[in-house]
């Protein structure tokens, strides 16, 4: 039987698991991924991944859920069923955090949490064809999901320009915004590029070629950037990037934490004010 440290793959469906096994199944810490087909023109990775807690089989216990969407969920499990206290981010880097029931948002019993996926791929490979549940409101979707948001680059890619706004009176920042907007969308591909350079360091082969970015990688590249150059320490920065947020002390400064396109942008803009921004103020009236 399987019993202890291991990887195993299901080359018929495309899967793989590394980590713990007891008696023949997956027991305690693991990686699962399931490898999905190449949708026409996407943009995300083509992997639904769950990192966590696995007890008998089952995804049972703390664990977090990566999308192929760019959606992530971070959380408590219950025989491979999102079921407690969990924190739901949507690929548009919009938030829900709060009670989870019987894989759905308690708040809203009859909304399936796989709508945040269904148009860039079909339901887990491992969890069996569930019955019809009644159809989902669009109204509570497009609060949570921000389906129609009016950004030029799209609802998957939400930039937080907070900081950058506040410095410009109420009337000048929607024109602010879309000129911040448009610099990341003359850039993108290039941007893309580095985040799939920096992403792959290290890395074994992908089946799908596509890798997910950690802090250690980011770390490489803002020292290649020099951007410890401009007085400020790499753990200034994690500081700096880990503010009004609720994470743990000991996971800011975590090498492991994996970083979306959304978020590596975010974290470009946010350090990019914080280094350059007083030298700038006294132009703005």
């Amino acid at each position: 039987m399987r019993h202890g440290e291991g990887r195993m793959r299901w080359l018929t469906t495309n899967e793989e698991y590394t980590g713990r096994w007891e008696r023949g199944v997956q027991n305690g810490f693991g990686t699962h991924t399931w490898f999905l087909k190449r949708i026409p023109n996407s943009q995300y990775p083509l992997r639904n991944e769950y990192v966590g807690e696995f007890v008998n089989g089952y995804r049972h216990g703390h664990g977090r859920f990566y999308y192929a969407s760019g959606a992530m969920y971070e959380g408590e499990w219950v025989s491979n069923k999102k079921h407690g206290m969990g924190r739901l981010t949507f690929k548009n880097g919009r938030v829900y955090e709060g009670p989870f029931s019987n894989d759905h948002i308690a708040e809203y019993p009859d909304l399936e949490v796989e709508f945040l996926n269904y148009l860039d791929l079909c339901s887990e490979v491992s969890q069996r064809e569930r019955p019809h549940r009644p159809s989902m409101n669009a109204e509570i979707i497009r609060k949570l999901d921000g389906s129609e948001s009016h950004s030029v680059l799209g609802s998957s890619i939400e930039l937080n320009l907070n900081l950058l706004l506040d410095m410009y009176p109420k009337e000048e920042q929607p024109e602010e915004k879309r000129q911040a907007e448009y610099a990341i969308l003359r850039n993108i591909t290039e941007l893309r590029r580095i985040y799939s350079f920096y992403s792959s360091l290290g890395c074994d082969h992908s089946l799908d070629n596509t890798f997910l970015m950690t802090k250690l990688h980011f770390w490489r590249f803002l020292k290649d950037c020099k951007f410890h150059h401009h007085k400020i320490t790499l753990a200034d920065m994690d500081r700096i990037l880990s503010t009004h947020k609720d994470i743990p002390v000991e996971d800011i400064h975590s090498p492991f934490t994996t970083i979306l396109l959304r978020t590596f942008l975010n974290y470009l803009l946010q350090l990019a004010y914080h280094i350059h921004h007083r030298e700038f103020q006294h132009l703005i009236p």
